[in-house]
């Protein structure tokens, strides 16, 4: 997909601005074409600003996340869109005052992708580190195998081997535990997301009045919960 600066720049409504700036410096008089590549700057802004244009590039530039976050994370972003079309289908003075609405899911929304993204790495190496062996079924075989051992030197070596393999599995059920507490509070960010969609759509039938007195105690919500991802982050991402 396009990015929005190009799909402004080759929009045909623009090309044709551009090739009238061309025909009016070249056949009629040179300022006029300065006076065209003007208008042509700002229209070609003015599309590159647009919001669903701007939403859906981003939505399509997301980096692909494991297929344990994905349902959570999918929540949040039908969420995001779904208030951005009934902030986008208000009428002028109920947009603007939801306006800030918008801008505080889509912080979120990046926020929470980016915990996703940095924790599909993890999610990544526990399965294929599952896949590979089954260290709870090795390291009873080991112990047995200890049991089973009088020769002092082979039962230190595999004493070495069962400490070696014991400290591996406390490491895998440590980000088992780490993994679940993300999908926690991802659940969690994703039920907070879905109640701030029905108040918009409430808030956007009820008109400008009640979309200026309501939407700031939504935008403190959706920011308290942007401030609590960013904390807990960084607490999952220093075990």
């Amino acid at each position: 997909m396009r990015s929005p600066i190009l799909t402004a720049i080759f929009h045909p409504l623009n090309i044709v601005m551009l090739g009238l700036a061309v025909f009016a410096g070249l056949f009629s008089a040179w300022w006029l074409f300065l006076v065209g590549l003007v208008v042509w700057g700002v229209m070609v802004v003015g599309v590159a600003k647009d919001r669903s244009l701007n939403i859906n590039y981003e939505i399509q530039q997301r980096a692909p996340l494991a297929q344990r976050f994905q349902p959570h994370f999918k929540r949040i972003e039908r969420a995001q869109i779904n208030i951005f079309n009934s902030v986008d289908a208000a009428q002028s003075r109920t947009r603007k005052a939801l306006r800030p609405v918008q801008d505080a899911v889509d912080a979120l929304t990046s926020e929470a992708h980016a915990l996703c993204q940095r924790m599909t790495a993890l999610e990544n190496y526990r399965v294929v580190s599952q896949s590979q062996t089954d260290l709870s079924t090795d390291l009873r075989h080991l112990e047995s195998v200890i049991e089973l051992t009088d020769d002092a030197v082979v039962r230190r070596e595999y004493e070495a081997s069962r400490l070696a393999m014991q400290d591996r599995l406390a490491k895998l059920q440590a980000t088992e535990q780490q993994l679940e507490r993300v999908e926690a509070q991802l659940m969690s960010v994703a039920n907070e997301v879905d109640g701030i969609v029905t108040e918009v759509v409430r808030l956007q039938a009820l008109g400008a009045e009640s979309a200026s007195a309501n939407a700031p105690s939504l935008v403190a919500r959706l920011r308290q919960e942007t401030a609590h991802l960013k904390v807990f982050d960084a607490e999952v991402g220093g075990i």
